[in-house]
């Protein structure tokens, strides 16, 4: 009796659906990362990238429908975002503290937003894993309630109620300024 084994085919193993999986999915990795990391661009870039490389490499035992790659890619992201993290921790206990250049007088308006910009990603930052990566689903990726629920493995209430809870604390500090230090140096601290 003849022994046949059936192997499947991954919905992404073939050059061209990979293709189209990183241009459909390019923008929604990079929001998720960006969400967990704020940035700065080219590091996010950096693990965008090192993202679908990891995805290219295994997509072969990738099983599922192309929808559900998505998924997959945040998933794959989010190990990296985490190991990143590791990685930073053990080069900043390394590193000896060093002066930066003084750079360029900012423009006000400038100076004001990034200001902004700094108050809202140290925010999110203080924020736990899970609630960040809440807030990022939603708010950076655009993904539903359901979607998020399926994803992380909690019910629809109590994602919403969870998402509810976490922009009301988030306005919150916003209104009161509730930091302990300011998200970015004063850029004329140097100078003086």
């Amino acid at each position: 009796m003849p022994f046949f084994v059936h192997f499947r085919r991954s919905s992404i193993s073939s050059r061209s659906a990979f293709t189209e999986l990183f241009e459909s999915a390019r923008l929604p990795v990079f929001r998720y990362i960006y969400g967990l990391t704020g940035g700065p661009q080219a590091e996010v870039e950096d693990l965008v990238a090192e993202t679908f490389l990891r995805a290219w490499k295994a997509r072969r035992g990738f099983e599922g429908e192309p929808q559900a790659a998505v998924g997959w890619l945040i998933r794959i992201a989010r190990r990296l975002v985490i190991d990143d993290y590791r990685r930073q921790i053990v080069r900043m206990s390394r590193r000896l503290p060093v002066d930066d250049p003084c750079s360029d007088s900012i423009p006000e308006q400038n100076a004001l937003e990034m200001e902004q910009r700094g108050k809202l990603i140290a925010l999110l930052t203080d924020l736990p894993d899970e609630p960040r990566e809440l807030l990022t689903l939603r708010y950076m990726l655009g993904w539903k309630i359901g979607q998020i629920a399926s994803h992380l493995g909690l019910t629809e209430d109590n994602v919403s109620v969870t998402i509810h809870r976490l922009l009301a604390k988030l306005r919150q500090q916003w209104a009161e300024g509730q930091m302990d230090e300011p998200p970015f140096p004063d850029p004329l601290e140097k100078i003086s």
